[in-house]
């Protein structure tokens, strides 16, 4: 399994008006439409969603919803040998969760970010 997403700039913010290229774009309880229709605008979902809808509703353990976050689609696209692991030499990027997988802090490229 792989937990990817493709969320858009709305993404984790409040429901409100939001552009999505040329496109007027409303998100209401977590879904983003085209302004004045019904047409989805784009995905919502972060990954640390992402990562508890794994764990809480798919049954998966932390280690495996961990891995299907970093290492399992860091392999398939062929970029394992320096993305989806904590080594040396591979990206510093990290994010710290509280135990309820709530993102506490960000590192990119080593350095904090949040």
């Amino acid at each position: 399994m792989a937990l990817i997403t493709d969320a858009m700039g709305a993404a984790g913010a409040a429901d409100g008006s939001y552009r999505l290229g040329s496109l007027d774009v409303t998100v209401t309880d977590g879904v983003a439409h085209v302004a004045g229709t019904e047409t989805i605008a784009g995905s919502t979902l972060t990954q640390d969603v992402a990562l508890r809808n794994a764990v809480s509703l798919a049954g998966r353990t932390l280690p495996e919803a961990v891995a299907a976050l970093t290492s399992v689609p860091a392999g398939t696209l062929g970029l394992g040998d320096r993305l989806g692991r904590l080594a040396p030499g591979f990206a510093a990027d990290l994010v710290a969760l509280s135990p309820s997988l709530e993102v506490q802090r960000v590192w990119g490229g080593g350095r904090e970010l949040r």
